[in-house]
């Protein structure tokens, strides 16, 4: 029995408790907090006023008399049961001789007067008591007029700021969060911190560092990496922190764990390695592939760091300053695109991911990773968006970028194409003999001979044959290289960067060899190429006319017998038909020289359509990726097409193999070179996103860090992405 009982008891005891805990969640289930601040405020009374507006338009308000019909009073006062009338408006409130009171409602215009005259009655008669309603009135009007004006403002405030909020939080992306807590506030000192005293005594030392660091520098101490307080939630980690650094007088960074993992990762947004920037590094530009640039900057299989850089530009954009709010401001989020210009970037990144995004859009696709933002056009402004939220249809920003805008003088729709801003032309000239400045010093000194020495020693010590040594001694010839004597030509020392030489260049990159000799190739029915260029090379170096040699493959080679001006070619636009490049001093040039360079090539190695297409072919993907980025900088959009041309062709007895080349397409709109000029220029198609392709990947991507306006341009053709935020909290705290 006795252990029914303990068990019983034992059973109501724990019962109680589940009730007990049970009430206890209830309890807590039903608490409601509510933070009491300017914007809770004005909320809450909006809905509040509005509900009870709501409200009486649709309940009738509680009367505290009864009512009584205006034709039962009528009756009433001729009867005389009415003893006294008090007048509120448009009602009456009638006291009759049994004290009774009820209510009626007369017509507002209605005088009383008038009222008791149609039922024969005096006014003297009966008591009549005017209530003064106006000052109440005009209250109580005042405020159904203003207070419901006032809230409508201040609803639409909150809104706006709402949305203004989010817009900065897009711009946002990427930005640290950190909240900065200066020097100058309120300070917390370690009095301010209850208990912990031991903790307190451990960091005592890192205040003494930061307040004297070049005494402990001077011992040979080095700056700590840092201090980590491990703790629960709640114990005051990030007070003592603050107290440190009240109690050093520096300003104090917080924020929270995964913002400072997000700082200093970045957000991953990062593209694949092939995809081509442009970059500019001591004066000289290049296009490259994103991640044979970053690569150099990392051993072996380093990543997940960020790599500072100096003296490095890619290409990037400049916002409108317009009328526009918000745009005003240079520091302003809000961005209308206005021009491509050069910006700085202060690091690079790489890291391995194991899934990519494909875009696909309207020429071309770019593969990045799935967080990794892009711009997006949308209504007049541009906007970063993440890759995983792009849909089809969404238009990229890319170069040129065509934008439409309505003019009042001449009534229509004006098409207008936003590039890049070259500077104006500066004269530029180029060293045409190029003479190698060690082979000059080992000459001199072979013919000065300071240190007295044996031909042979001269020979052994500059590397060359003792006879060369002695011809030099004697004077017999310079040496090959650089001896002007072996040249046949009269050549000039430097040559002007004019339009000739420009389309010269171009005809070069695309018909031309500069092995010990400069011979450009043509068709035999190209008479009229074949006189211009000969032209247009005795106008620029003065040296008359070309030897002609006529082939068995049916075309005509102009040689040049100068290995000095062989080697000027081939080192300003490379040597071999898969190694062609376009000059590197053209990424800065106007563009009438562009488009004196880009017609050379044209008539070498391109054609016009029927239907007013210029299309330039090549084998040198690089270069046909070149061009058409200068294209872009200069306002013409092109296309891209990519093809396997099939072999079997017989030249010399010997079969061609299959060939891959591209093509350079520009449409008839942007087609910088027919006779004809077009109606509707720049009416070019917009960067439509066909799809995103989500696919498996396993490899380094790449980006760049802290570039100016946080973008940078990238991709077959220049599309404008967002680059990682470069720890700007940490560049503050610096």
């Amino acid at each position: 029995m006795s252990k029914l009982k303990t068990k019983k008891n034992n059973f109501k005891n724990n019962s109680k408790k589940r009730n007990n805990s049970r009430q206890e969640q209830v309890k807590k289930i039903f608490e409601m907090r509510i933070n009491f601040n300017l914007k809770n405020i004005v909320l809450w009374l909006f809905v509040i006023f509005f509900g009870l507006t709501l409200y009486s338009s649709f309940q009738k308000a509680k009367q505290l008399y009864p009512e009584k019909p205006f034709s039962t009073v009528h009756n009433d006062l001729k009867e005389k049961k009415i003893k006294k009338i008090e007048v509120i408006d448009s009602r009456l409130l009638l006291t009759y001789q049994d004290e009774n009171q009820f209510l009626t409602y007369t017509e507002p215009q209605q005088s009383l007067i008038e009222i008791l005259k149609e039922a024969g009655i005096s006014p003297a008669e009966i008591e009549i008591k005017i209530a003064d309603t106006g000052s109440l009135f005009s209250f109580w009007n005042f405020i159904s007029n203003v207070l419901p004006a006032a809230l409508m403002i201040a609803f639409f405030l909150f809104l706006f700021r709402q949305a203004r909020g989010a817009q900065d939080t897009i711009f946002s992306f990427g930005r640290s969060r950190a909240r900065l807590f200066s020097k100058k506030m309120p300070k917390v000192s370690f009095g301010d911190v209850a208990g912990i005293e031991d903790a307190k005594k451990e960091i005592a030392e890192v205040v003494d560092f930061l307040k004297h660091p070049k005494k402990y520098r001077a011992l040979g101490a080095r700056t700590p990496k840092g201090v980590l307080l491990v703790g629960p939630s709640g114990t005051g980690k990030t007070l003592l922190a603050r107290a440190l650094a009240g109690e050093a007088n520096v300003p104090f960074f917080s924020m929270a764990g995964s913002e400072f993992m997000e700082m200093l990762v970045g957000v991953g947004a990062s593209v694949t390695g092939e995809t081509p920037v442009l970059i500019k590094k001591n004066g000289e530009v290049k296009l490259m592939p994103i991640g044979e640039f970053i690569d150099q900057y990392y051993q072996n299989g380093e990543a997940d760091k960020v790599k500072e850089v100096d003296g490095v530009e890619t290409l990037g954009f400049d916002k409108a300053k317009n009328g526009f709010w918000g745009t005003r401001s240079i520091k302003s989020e809000k961005a209308v695109f206005e021009k491509t210009s050069w910006k700085t970037i202060a690091g690079v990144y790489r890291h391995k991911v194991k899934e990519i995004y494909e875009i696909h859009y309207l020429g071309g696709k770019i593969q990045t990773t799935s967080d990794h933002s892009v711009f997006v056009r949308t209504h007049g402004w541009i906007l970063p968006k993440k890759v995983s939220e792009l849909k089809a249809g969404d238009i990229l920003v890319n170069l040129p970028m065509n934008v439409r805008f309505w003019d009042k003088k001449q009534k229509k729709t004006i098409h207008k194409v936003k590039k890049h801003e070259f500077r104006g032309y500066e004269p530029l000239f180029l060293d045409l003999w190029d003479d190698d400045p060690q082979l000059l010093k080992d000459y001199q000194y072979a013919i000065t001979n300071p240190q007295h020495l044996f031909q042979y020693q001269l020979a052994e010590e500059i590397g060359v044959c003792q006879m060369t040594v002695s011809n030099w001694q004697r004077g017999v010839h310079l040496p090959r290289a650089v001896s002007k004597k072996l040249v046949k030509l009269d050549l000039p020392e430097k040559v002007e960067v004019s339009l000739s030489l420009m389309k010269l260049l171009g005809l070069y990159t695309a018909e031309g060899r500069g092995t010990n000799n400069l011979e450009l190739t043509f068709g035999s029915d190209e008479e009229d190429l074949i006189l211009e260029t000969a032209a247009l090379m005795d106008k620029v170096f003065g040296i008359g006319k070309p030897v002609l040699e006529r082939t068995e493959s049916n075309s005509v080679r102009l040689k040049y017998y100068s290995a000095h001006l062989g080697r000027f070619f081939s080192r300003i636009c490379g040597n071999g038909s898969h190694h062609k490049l376009v000059p590197q001093f053209i990424w800065d040039l106007p563009k009438e020289y562009f488009l004196a360079f880009l017609e050379g090539y044209t008539q070498g190695d391109g054609y016009i359509t029927k239907s007013g297409k210029l299309c330039a072919c090549s084998v040198s993907r690089q270069l046909i990726l070149e061009l058409a980025w200068l294209c872009a900088m200069h306002g013409i959009k092109t296309g891209i097409k990519h093809e396997i041309i099939k072999g079997g062709r017989v030249i010399r007895n010997k079969p061609l193999p299959d060939t891959e080349a591209w093509t350079l397409i520009i449409g008839k709109t942007s087609n910088p070179f027919l006779e004809k000029r077009v109606e509707w220029q720049y009416q070019i198609k917009k960067c439509y996103v066909r799809k995103v392709v989500k696919k498996k990947f396993s490899g380094f991507v790449y980006d760049f860090c802290g570039v100016e306006d946080k973008t940078f341009f990238g991709g077959e053709k220049p599309i404008l992405l967002n680059n990682s935020s470069f720890r700007d909290l940490f560049s503050t705290a610096k």
